[in-house]
């Protein structure tokens, strides 16, 4: 921003004062026009942030609405994996139940950091940024939850590809198995609880957007 001289003399006060405000007006014309150009700015990344969030959301609602219908299907598959392991412990001949296929989800977190990351949060509403932050905050608890049961599982393939091949397991193990499969029964109804919660808050956060 440059501010220049007069081009010819000043002879008098009037002049003086009149040179002055031309200044002033100028200076305030200038700034004017500066913040103008920056709320755009500051409008325009907010904005478009939004909008990635919200297809972010989407995204994330169609995988939890896939992880909820399957859940009833992998507790039903874990039921008779323990009455398997069960009747295995038992002295009958071990009869594998077949292939299974597992739904795991990783819910999407890229446009919520994005946003952070480059301020345009700072340039929204308290309000709309303390539901995006309740969301992802429940989403993290999701993926926790996720490699949890990721880890869970593994340890149940492990025992149950020994039985499969035949290796003779001690009663500590049997039981270690069934426990194993109890821990994953237990945390797909703590999946069914959190991903209703995140339906919950996708659905209404989606509306707030129409």
């Amino acid at each position: 921003m440059d501010v220049h001289p007069p081009h010819g003399p000043i002879h008098s006060v009037r002049d003086f004062m009149v040179h002055l405000l031309a200044i002033t007006i100028g200076l305030l014309i200038a700034l004017g026009l500066e913040s103008t150009a920056e709320w755009v700015h500051h409008r325009h990344l907010a904005r478009n942030a939004r909008q990635n969030i919200v297809e972010e959301i989407r995204a994330n609602r169609q995988d939890i609405a896939r992880q909820l219908n399957a859940l009833p299907a992998e507790r039903r598959h874990l039921d008779e994996l323990l009455i398997l392991v069960d009747a295995t412990q038992k002295g009958r001949p071990y009869q594998p139940l077949g292939d299974f296929m597992w739904t795991g989800v990783l819910l999407r977190d890229s446009a919520w950091n994005a946003a952070s990351s480059t301020g345009a949060v700072a340039f929204m509403q308290y309000d709309e940024v303390k539901a995006y932050a309740q969301l992802y905050a429940v989403q993290k608890l999701s993926g926790s939850l996720m490699q949890r049961d990721l880890e869970l599982r593994h340890e149940m393939n492990v025992h149950l590809a020994r039985m499969s091949s035949g290796d003779k397991l001690s009663d500590a193990e049997f039981e270690k198995t069934k426990h194993t499969i109890v821990s994953t029964e237990l945390t797909i109804s703590e999946f069914n609880e959190i991903d209703g919660m995140l339906n919950d808050f996708y659905n209404k956060l989606l509306s707030e957007q129409k």
